[in-house]
């Protein structure tokens, strides 16, 4: 999953009615004095946890990771645009509770179709906009049908692919989902090689374990401005085929090779004085700092090409804008008559233990650069959002 993930704190999130209501259905923690602990306490789970069988133990970990990914705004959206098509009886129960983390536990133990399509969606989700993502256009503007015929069509384009391209083994399973606002989410599962990793077996001690695990891609056709995006590894020479594979099977249609679509960002409104970095309490950003402008005069001056201005960790916007004026004045420019080409933006998230808290930081260039797709994932699909949120994107 994208979102760090710490049991401990975890725990002390939710409401312990909704824990022991958890822990119960899996019969582990009876013992826990649930009448008597007090909110927030969780040193009585904590004592326990270890004699909790491994097995289950595991299981616990997964759904408790699956929570903590949903309980962000865009999957509450899917969580309930779920529950308004599937169980819409159980909406004002899930709104009832106060917290997003609460909410999200809530829908797995009283709604759990909804809650396993949500946590599917929001794993693919954390994939898309990363550095093995790529998105096309100009595809039929219009809803498709998913029939069986085309089920085995596309998986079986994709296993030839891969069995051709790698001699992988002869297997593909491809599941579709249809989200509320049109979009059809297609995950394609395919073996992966062998591998040999450690872990602990029943004693506490190392083992080799050989085992065959599936990865997947992922498929997201979106009939309203008829695109697809496509996440795999390999790049072009990868997703290329696999876009005339899926297009043949799912839509029916031969596609020539082209290039994908590239985002378009756009900067100058940084300097605009009401301008802010506007934050969402989940992201546990603590600041953000414009450390690099590149500003480029769209008016004639024979002497000047431009000017990058470097910025402490101290300064605010407003200093950033005070330098800006500056050049301007110097160079007899209107603000108006200057475009911001490219920024450095650093992001320093809430202190998560002792030592120097994690930060982002990352470049953007007009029109259509950005190197958030190198960045680890976890901290990657923040500054997506950010990008967004701060009008910076605009796709």
């Amino acid at each position: 999953m994208a979102r760090p993930f710490d049991l401990k704190k975890q725990l002390k999130l939710h409401d312990r009615t909704l824990l022991r209501r958890l822990f119960a259905e899996h019969g582990v923690l009876v013992d826990v004095p649930w009448d008597d602990v007090r909110p927030h306490d969780v040193e009585p789970i904590v004592a326990r946890w270890p004699a909790v069988p491994d097995n289950r133990r595991r299981h616990l970990e997964v759904v408790l990771q699956d929570v903590n990914e949903l309980a962000q705004e865009r999957c509450q959206r899917v969580l309930v645009e779920d529950l308004d098509e599937c169980r819409p009886d159980a909406r004002e129960a899930f709104r009832a509770w106060p917290g997003q983390h609460d909410r999200a536990l809530w829908a797995y133990l009283d709604a759990r179709e909804v809650f396993d399509g949500a946590a599917t969606f929001a794993r693919a989700e954390a994939l898309r906009g990363g550095q093995f993502a790529n998105r096309w256009n100009s595809l039929p503007k219009e809803p498709l049908e998913f029939t069986p015929d085309r089920k085995a069509a596309i998986e079986r384009g994709i296993r030839d692919f891969y069995r051709e391209k790698e001699l992988r083994d002869d297997r593909c399973r491809v599941h579709h989902a249809r989200r509320a606002n049109g979009a059809d989410y297609f995950y394609a599962y395919i073996p992966e090689w062998a591998d040999k990793r450690l872990g602990f077996d029943a004693a506490g001690e190392l083992q080799a374990y050989e085992q065959k695990y599936a990865f997947h891609n992922v498929f997201v056709f979106e009939p309203a401005d008829g695109s697809l995006e496509i996440v795999a590894r390999g790049g072009k020479k990868v997703q290329l085929p696999l876009r005339r594979a899926f297009c043949s099977a799912v839509l029916g249609l031969d596609v020539e090779d082209t290039d994908p679509i590239r985002r378009s960002y756009y900067l100058d409104h940084l300097l605009d004085p009401a301008f802010a970095f506007a934050t969402e309490p989940d992201d546990r950003i603590a600041a953000v700092r414009l450390r690099r402008l590149r500003v480029l005069p769209v008016v004639e001056r024979p002497a000047l090409e431009g000017a990058e201005l470097r910025m402490k960790e101290v300064a605010s916007l407003d200093e950033v804008r005070t330098a800006a004026t500056r050049f301007c004045a110097a160079f007899d420019l209107e603000r108006s008559q200057i475009a911001v080409v490219q920024a450095g933006i650093q992001i320093e998230f809430q202190r998560e233990s002792r030592g120097r808290p994690r930060s982002l930081t990352f470049n953007v260039s007009t029109p259509t650069t950005c190197d958030l797709k190198s960045k680890p994932d976890d901290v990657r699909v923040v500054g997506e959002r950010c990008i967004r949120r701060w009008r910076i994107l605009r796709d």
